[in-house]
């Protein structure tokens, strides 16, 4: 018996003297290799898998947590000290005596950070979320683009930036029960 191939994905088939359970049977086999091949997916023999699984893992890196709180130490520095230095590159008309900016009419928040901040080497994203946390009464729905005209802004500090970089994961991560892997989850009547 000859059958046409479908689609021409698959040549001609000859089985003689074959039933029909086996020609689907061995049509099936044909085509789970075709579409392996089409895939890109090769098989490997048992050979090949035994020695694909003695290639060695590397183990992972341990980390020197002295050197980690030395990096962590330079760091903060040089926030610090690049804040200082914006500071006395700033605008000295844009912030009052008290550290403070007062929002006119037509200002926005990159403008303001220009005035206050000055070329600050820090990212814009950081500065906005730090005049966000420190001035949410200037900011409709804590959103920086919606900022409020005649608001006092107080231009955030060294430590109001260090609370937008670090989050505090180990206080979080202490209230949840381990024993418990669906504590915090909301459950439906």
């Amino acid at each position: 018996m000859k059958i046409p191939s479908p689609l021409g994905l698959i040549p001609a088939i000859q089985l003689p003297g074959l039933g029909l359970g086996r020609f689907v049977l061995a049509l099936c086999a044909m085509l789970v290799l075709q579409g392996c091949a089409m895939l890109g997916v090769e098989l490997v023999d048992s050979a090949e898998l035994a020695e694909l699984k003695a290639i060695e893992v590397p183990e992972p890196e341990t980390v020197d947590e002295a050197e980690l709180d030395g990096a962590l130490a330079r760091m903060i520095a040089d926030l610090e000290r690049s804040l200082e230095t914006a500071a006395i590159e700033a605008k000295d008309d844009a912030v009052a005596e008290d550290g403070t900016y007062v929002v006119k009419k037509g200002d926005y928040l990159d403008k303001i950070i220009n005035q206050t901040v000055g070329n600050s080497p820090l990212r814009r994203d950081i500065l906005r979320s730090a005049f966000v946390r420190a001035n949410p009464h200037a900011f409709m729905r804590s959103n920086p683009n919606w900022l409020l005209a005649n608001k006092k802004l107080r231009v955030p500090e060294a430590e109001d930036i260090k609370k937008v970089i670090f989050t505090d994961e180990s206080r979080r991560k202490k209230n949840q029960n381990p024993s418990d892997p669906y504590a915090g989850w909301i459950q439906y009547p």
